[in-house]
């Protein structure tokens, strides 16, 4: 009978196997059956981890599948980042760190589109119309207006992927909306560090938006 190994040996031989991939992805290098089987291993590993997590939360099995997807596109990209090396030497955090923003996010969003949708049922004005039956068609001078809007975001986007690490882990939390006591948490920070990381991050990316204006 073979012996149950630890979770600490688990992610040991997950990190191994990351910076393999890592090494192939960030490098545009050959993508082998080999490291398909590494990647599957680390999918498997994480996906034993991820269930017990989300069932603690209370979660069904397809809404267990659901977290269990979205980190897994997450973890594709993340790979691919050059600037996300912690997850070679530290990929139990990233796992639990990224298990719970999803999480965090599935219960916000939920929220959100259940705030969303008592809205739109509203009356609104003397006739009493439900708001989503009064919303007007965009213009085309709104929808130019969402194309630089667009531009911009993926100007904001690009100046993030480019943040140091733990200045883009920070400034991730906060765009989907987690506070900066439970970033502290899940970092292990004190909140005026992470204030002060957040801080630091914003002035950095106002910095890469305005040299995009001017270029």
């Amino acid at each position: 009978m073979a012996q149950e190994r630890s979770w600490y040996e688990v992610v040991q031989e997950c990190q191994e196997r990351v910076v393999r991939i890592r090494a192939v992805l960030t490098t545009g290098g050959e993508w082998t059956p080999a490291l398909q089987k590494d990647l599957d291993n680390v999918i498997l590993a994480a996906r034993n981890w991820i269930y017990g997590r989300a069932r603690k939360s209370g979660l069904d099995e397809d809404a267990c599948a659901d977290v269990l997807l979205a980190f897994i596109e997450q973890l594709q990209r993340d790979l691919r980042s050059p600037g996300f090396r912690s997850m070679e030497r530290k990929f139990g955090s990233y796992i639990s760190t990224t298990v719970n923003r999803i999480l965090y996010e599935r219960k916000n969003n939920q929220q959100n589109i259940l705030s969303s949708l008592e809205s739109l049922d509203a009356p609104m004005g003397d006739d009493g119309l439900p708001l989503h039956e009064v919303i007007e068609d965009p213009t085309l001078a709104r929808l130019a207006e969402e194309h630089d809007e667009e531009q911009v975001r993926k100007r904001l986007y690009e100046a993030i992927e480019a943040l140091p690490e733990i200045e883009r882990v920070v400034v991730t939390h906060r765009l989907s909306e987690v506070r900066g006591i439970d970033i502290a948490q899940m970092l292990s920070m004190s909140p005026a560090n992470v204030s002060r990381i957040y801080k630091r991050a914003i002035n950095r990316l106002r910095q890469a938006l305005a040299a995009g204006e001017s270029s």
